[in-house]
C-alpha cells in the first residue's frame, strides 16, 4: 500500500473518532470533505522523506500545537475541529511534497479558519441572523404545502400544532448547514472539472433548492408525526435529511453536468 493510501484510510479513520469523542458534525464534514479532496488529487502527491527542513519543522510544531486546543478554550469552548486540521494537516506536512497537496491543505486551512472564527460573537450574531432569515423562508413554505395538501396542523410561524404535540421550528432545522455545504461541495466539483461558465453557475446555483427541498423534509416530519405519531417523527428526524440532501445532490449534478454532454451530441444543421 502506498504512503498516500494508508494516509487516507487513517485520515477517515481519525476523523471518525474525533467525531464520535467530540460530536461535532462539522468534524465529520470537513474531515470526509478532506478525505475526497485527498482521494481525488492522490495522483498529483508525491511522497517527501523526514528531514530536519523548515516544512518538516513546521509539521511536527502543528502536530505539537494541535492538541492545545482540546484544552484551552477560546471564548466558552474548546475547538476539537482546531485540534482536527491542524493534526492532519502537521502529518501531511511531514509525509507530502505541498507541491501536489495543496488542495487538501487547503481544505484542513479552511477548517481550522472557520473553527476559530466560529468562535468569535460577531460570526454568532452573523450566523444567529441567516439562521433565522431561513427559519422565516422555511417556515413559510411549510404553511404552504400544508395549505395544499389540506394536512390538518396549525402553524403559526414557526410554531407548528400536531395533534395535542407542538413542534417548534428552530435555526438546528433552518438547512443553513446544508446551504454552505452544498456550496463548498459545489465549488470543489467546478475546481476539479474546470466547467464552462454556465455550468458553473447551474452548479451553484443548486444551492437555491436546499430550502424548498428542507420545506419538504420539515413538511414530511410534520405529516409523519401527524398520522404515525411523534415517535416516528423524531426516529426519522435524524436520516431523513441527510437522505434527501444526498439524493437531491446526486440528481441536481447529474442533471446539470449532463447539459453539456447533450448539447454536444445533438448534431448540428448543416444548410450548405
Amino acid at each position: 500500500m502506498k504512503r498516500s493510501e494508508g494516509f487516507l484510510v487513517f485520515s477517515i479513520l481519525f476523523t471518525s473518532i474525533v467525531f464520535v469523542i467530540f460530536r461535532t458534525p462539522f468534524i465529520i464534514y470537513m474531515g470526509l470533505f478532506y478525505a475526497l479532496v485527498f482521494y481525488l488529487n492522490n495522483e498529483g502527491i508525491r511522497e517527501r522523506g523526514i528531514e530536519t527542513d523548515a516544512q518538516t519543522i513546521l509539521g511536527m510544531l502543528l502536530i505539537i500545537i494541535a492538541p492545545l486546543f482540546l484544552f484551552v478554550k477560546i471564548g466558552k469552548y474548546t475547538s476539537p475541529s482546531a485540534f482536527h486540521a491542524l493534526f492532519l494537516a502537521g502529518l501531511s506536512l511531514v509525509f507530502f511534497e505541498i507541491e501536489g497537496d495543496r488542495m487538501p491543505l487547503g481544505i484542513l486551512t479552511m477548517e481550522w479558519s472557520i473553527a476559530l472564527i466560529s468562535k468569535t460573537k460577531g460570526f454568532n450574531i452573523l450566523v444567529s441572523w441567516l439562521s433565522k432569515r431561513f427559519v422565516d423562508v422555511t417556515s413559510y413554505l411549510v404553511g404552504g404545502l400544508i395549505d395544499i395538501f389540506k394536512v390538518p396542523i396549525f402553524i403559526n410561524g414557526n410554531v407548528a400544532v400536531v395533534r395535542d404535540s407542538i413542534i417548534i421550528v428552530g435555526s438546528g432545522c433552518s438547512g443553513l448547514d446544508a446551504f454552505i455545504l452544498y456550496l463548498l461541495a459545489s465549488t470543489l466539483l467546478i475546481a476539479l472539472r474546470k466547467p464552462d461558465k454556465n455550468e458553473a453557475m447551474l452548479l451553484l446555483l443548486g444551492a437555491l433548492g436546499i430550502i424548498p427541498l428542507n420545506a419538504v423534509r420539515i413538511f414530511s416530519l410534520l405529516v409523519i408525526g401527524y398520522y404515525s405519531g411523534i415517535s416516528f417523527l423524531e426516529l426519522f428526524h435524524s436520516h431523513l435529511g441527510d437522505l434527501m440532501f444526498v439524493a437531491y445532490v446526486s440528481l441536481y449534478w447529474w442533471w446539470a453536468t449532463g447539459i453539456k454532454k447533450k448539447e454536444d451530441s445533438v448534431p448540428s444543421e448543416n444548410y450548405e
